[in-house]
């Protein structure tokens, strides 16, 4: 029968010297641990599984533990004669309330799309049904076991896309990472050890990007189409120059604001795919594009006449209006015949291109961006703040045609 105890290892803390409390589960001559919300120094885990007297507030985190250990053992009782049978990766699974998945690689990415459509990222299932599909064909199986996923069966993997599939390295790319994505979830979860992942050693190869930027000519040129367009193109067009004055900030991002998400004239938001927290300055240029655009549940109306119109959505209402916009964007551009390509992405990439420019550092720029931030507190410190604020003013002035010399 499965055993259960509170331990903390030791040799695993954190910045403040403290490890997770853990619940060993051993089953089968098999041991997994479970991460629990506790941290303590490991001094103050007593052998038997309880925090010592000499802990402030020993008597309440024990009772914490107990309590937790008794809804395990709750669970095991429930399951009868029969869990000696289970595996211990279903045990852990049902222990911490997830759903059962079968033992291979495509069942767990099977149950993470489940979890990802309940958290509606609607766009990240989608593609990684898409790469369990390209694995099927690949395989002619309807299950890999996570060891047979190798650096050699990856290589092969790529092979088959490139070759059979005629896809491009960045597409070969977006697979590769949805499968590293599932192995790190698997190990995070403690489905299957790290050292079972070939993502240790395989690097997953990269193609650079075709140019993405708009110079200060295109994006004049684009400013001066919009009063001889229709109502949909302009608004594609404000959401373009949106992006591009909030220092280049995701769509997702953007639309998803809220009204409090304004403080003091600067948008405050954390940024979904990183979890980092950003604070950009609103110029002039962004607040009347704002104005144009006001929203009652979302800072703009885009998401509020979004939702209303369709509840129930097979992708993100995010995703729907990247794509409009980016279709009516390259409508306009092909159109008036402009010498150029172009997407929302082309707004971040602008910016940056226009600030290396104008003298802005890159260490600035980076900042800016979000990249290279070591940590959360590195975006609230008012001078990075200020230096920030700055190359935006020179951004925008260069594009209003004002002075643009650097302080």
């Amino acid at each position: 029968m499965p055993s259960i105890k509170a331990v903390v290892r030791k040799e695993v803390v954190n910045s403040d010297h403290k490890a997770n409390i853990k619940i060993r589960v051993s089953h089968n001559r098999k041991v997994r641990y479970i991460k629990t919300a506790w941290y303590i120094d490991p001094k103050y885990m007593g052998s038997d599984g309880m925090i010592k007297a000499s802990y402030p507030g020993q008597s309440k985190l024990n009772g914490a533990i107990l309590l937790l250990l008794q809804q395990y053992n709750d669970i095991i009782a429930d399951a009868g004669p029969d869990i000696i049978h289970t595996d211990i990766n279903s045990l852990i699974s049902k222990l911490k309330g997830q759903k059962t998945h079968g033992s291979g690689f495509l069942a767990y990415m099977k149950y993470r799309i489940e979890q990802l459509q309940k958290e509606s990222r609607f766009s990240y299932a989608s593609s990684y049904q898409v790469t369990i599909d390209h694995l099927e064909a690949f395989t002619h199986k309807k299950e890999i076991e996570f060891k047979e996923i190798t650096i050699g069966f990856l290589r092969d993997f790529e092979g088959y896309l490139k070759q059979v599939k005629k896809a491009r390295v960045n597409t070969c790319r977006i697979y590769l990472n949805n499968i590293r994505a599932v192995f790190y979830h698997a190990i995070d979860a403690d489905i299957i050890k790290q050292y079972i992942s070939p993502f240790r050693k395989f690097k997953i190869e990269q193609e650079k990007s075709q140019k993405r930027s708009l110079d200060i000519a295109d994006l004049k040129e684009l400013l001066k189409l919009r009063p001889g367009v229709t109502k949909q193109q302009q608004r594609a067009i404000d959401i373009f120059f949106l992006i591009f004055y909030l220092v280049g900030i995701n769509l997702k991002d953007l639309l998803y604001l809220k009204p409090d998400s304004v403080h003091k004239g600067r948008i405050m938001y954390k940024r979904f795919k990183t979890g980092r927290e950003y604070s950009i300055k609103i110029f002039p240029a962004a607040q009347k594009i704002l104005n144009r655009y006001p929203g009652e549940k979302y800072l703009l109306n885009f998401m509020d006449k979004k939702e209303k119109v369709s509840p129930i959505r097979i992708h993100e209402a995010d995703h729907d209006i990247l794509s409009q916009v980016n279709k009516l964007l390259k409508t306009i551009v092909k159109n008036k015949k402009l010498g150029f390509k172009i997407s929302t992405y082309s707004a971040r990439h602008s910016w940056a291109t226009i600030a290396a420019k104008l003298g802005v550092s890159r260490d600035t720029i980076s900042h800016a961006l979000g990249h290279g931030i070591d940590s959360m507190t590195d975006i609230y410190i008012d001078f990075d703040l200020e230096k920030v604020d700055e190359a935006n003013k020179l951004v925008i002035s260069k594009l209003n045609g004002r002075s643009t010399k650097v302080s």
